[in-house]
């Protein structure tokens, strides 16, 4: 029978981090201190409506991020099914294609690049409205520029990770606040926005949406920290 491979330090250190952030999500003095991950979250999360609803035929007004951390992508036009389940949803693909491929220095400093040159784009054609949204958006283009630049071997890898399942556990907490939430109708959220399109109750897509961001963590850290995965990188 062979034994099941060890998680080592780098990993359980990862691990205990995420936690440790997602249940300070929950203290409202430590909310206000990881306001930066929320605000990258938010761009990932808004910038995902917008590609999607470029890609479904929609015109994209503007981006909003606020000071708060929450965001706004109004648009015209484009397939509302896909476009309001494209922020959850798209936030954690961010965050998996970021573990996944931080499994090697190369994947993680690519990954990084990516983001910052995404962020980039959004900021020049989309971002308006907010001082401090606009701001923290450049704030992050320079960021993870810095970090794929700066960083090396096992330190650019865990920081790629990090990043990429604070983006998955930050859609699984906003997404179980919204099943709070979303025994309302009348709370303005793409889970609602859906519910008045396709009658499905806003909870049944929070749940939807969490359960997808959940598998899709547990997935991609098996794939990346396999010992298959890791000589194939």
């Amino acid at each position: 029978m062979k034994s099941r491979p060890k998680i080592k330090p780098h990993q359980t250190t990862l691990i205990v981090a995420a936690l440790a952030t997602l249940v300070g999500f929950l203290l409202p003095v430590v909310q206000k201190i990881l306001l930066p991950l929320q605000y990258l979250n938010t761009h990932l999360h808004e910038f995902s409506h917008a590609m999607v609803a470029i890609l479904t035929g929609a015109e994209v007004e503007k981006i909003i991020v606020n000071v708060d951390g929450s965001g706004v992508t109004p648009v015209r036009g484009g397939s509302l099914l896909l476009v309001a389940s494209a922020g959850y949803l798209g936030a954690s693909l961010f965050g998996a294609a970021m573990i996944y491929f931080a499994k090697t220095e190369k994947g993680a400093k690519s990954m990084l690049g990516l983001l910052s040159a995404l962020l980039f784009w959004s900021l020049v054609v989309w971002v308006r409205g907010d001082v401090v949204g606009e701001a923290a958006g450049i704030g992050w283009v320079f960021m993870l520029g810095l970090l794929a630049y700066a960083l090396k071997g096992q330190s650019l890898m865990f920081c790629a990770q990090f990043l990429g399942l604070q983006q998955c556990l930050n859609s699984v907490r906003s997404l179980f606040t919204l099943v709070q939430l979303s025994t309302s109708t009348e709370v303005h959220s793409d889970a609602t926005i859906l519910y008045q399109a396709s009658g499905i109750p806003p909870m049944a897509w929070a749940i939807g949406w969490s359960g997808f961001s959940l598998a899709l963590v547990v997935w991609t850290l098996r794939k990346s920290w396999s010992p298959a995965s890791r000589r194939a990188g």
